[in-house]
């Protein structure tokens, strides 16, 4: 098992390559969408929030294999997409679904990771992959907004206990890049971030468009949107219905009871302890080798995978996930 955090992620982000190469473009779709989500199930662990000293698996992966993980992700984007003109349109739709699986789950995962780390080859890599699905803003607002506003009602990335994943998404995305024009028009003697990330984002898909025509430029389209969707669907269920209180005109201190954490092994060895995000907030300057789980967070009933699914059927979800929020909201009153 202590190798899994090595090989889990090695074989997800390959699977677009694979998937061409056996002639199989959904591979990576249906290894996202149906067999993540079963084996995350599958493997949930038990969280016992009165036993503070209960042990978890610890994932080491070190400084240098998430970026190679990213490197490689973003070469084998950049290869497919100049490819694009060789491929049917089932293939390019087919093939756009599974790039996009691994561009949000794993890529804007690392690139989360690495955009909060100070070495500039993390950053460069963050942003590369975050320009080419033109969502670079998201770090902006990301590491200056949302760490600061999260389970705030103001923060467009903490969802509120009435909105479905649906009504939620409409305002998470105009939030995000409306909060990260703020902050980059706050920063006094820079050039402006946003607009930046969104020209050399025009010129990367020129650039796709130019080689790859349509199929290219398609193919970049859906890739890009599966991405963000990802992203935001991750936002959702993270900080659902969780509040701070304000007291005495001012917010709590941000604490692990308004994270959602899942105690899914293989969903922490696949997304680099993204899952163990209570610790990502307490401590955002923790590498995710560093991150442990909490004991006093509100518990996910399975991993993120399977939580995408549930939150993508509204009226399951809120059956699930309402009486642990009850639950949660009823020991803050004691």
């Amino acid at each position: 098992m202590f190798i899994m955090n090595f090989i889990l992620p090695s074989i997800f982000v390959a699977l677009p390559t694979l998937g061409v190469v056996y002639d199989m473009p959904w591979l990576a779709l249906f290894a996202g969408a149906v067999v993540f989500p079963i084996l995350e199930y599958l493997t949930q662990s038990k969280v016992d929030p009165k036993d503070s000293k209960q042990e978890s698996v610890t994932w080491v992966w070190g400084q240098h294999f998430p970026r190679l993980v990213m490197f490689f992700l973003i070469a084998q984007n950049v290869y497919l997409l100049l490819h694009a003109e060789q491929w049917t349109w089932f293939q390019i739709i087919a093939l756009g679904l599974s790039m996009g699986y691994i561009s949000g789950g794993i890529g804007i995962t690392l690139g989360h990771e690495l955009g909060h780390r100070r070495n500039g080859l993390d950053r460069f890599l963050a942003r590369t992959h975050m320009i080419s699905i033109d969502y670079s803003h998201y770090i902006i607002e990301h590491n200056r907004g949302h760490h600061r506003m999260a389970a705030i009602e103001g923060d467009p990335a903490s969802a509120r206990q009435e909105e479905s994943l649906w009504h939620f998404l409409p305002r998470y995305y105009w939030g995000v890049f409306k909060g990260a024009m703020e902050l980059a028009e706050k920063a006094q003697g820079r050039f402006n971030e946003v607009w930046l990330g969104a020209i050399l984002s025009l010129v990367y898909l020129a650039i796709v468009v130019y080689w790859a025509g349509l199929q290219g430029f398609v193919l970049w389209l859906i890739n890009l949107v599966v991405a963000q969707f990802l992203v935001g669907a991750v936002d959702y269920i993270e900080h659902w219905g969780l509040r701070r209180k304000q007291l005495d005109g001012k917010y709590e201190r941000m604490g692990p009871e308004h994270t959602w954490d899942s105690s899914s092994w293989m969903s922490e060895a696949l997304l680099f302890n993204l899952p163990r995000h209570a610790a990502h907030h307490m401590e955002p300057s923790l590498h995710c080798d560093d991150l442990y789980r909490s004991h006093q967070s509100p518990q996910m009933p399975t991993g993120y995978a399977g939580m995408i699914l549930l939150a993508m059927l509204p009226p399951l979800f809120f059956k699930v996930m309402k009486p642990r929020l009850m639950q949660v909201q009823s020991q803050s009153l004691t």
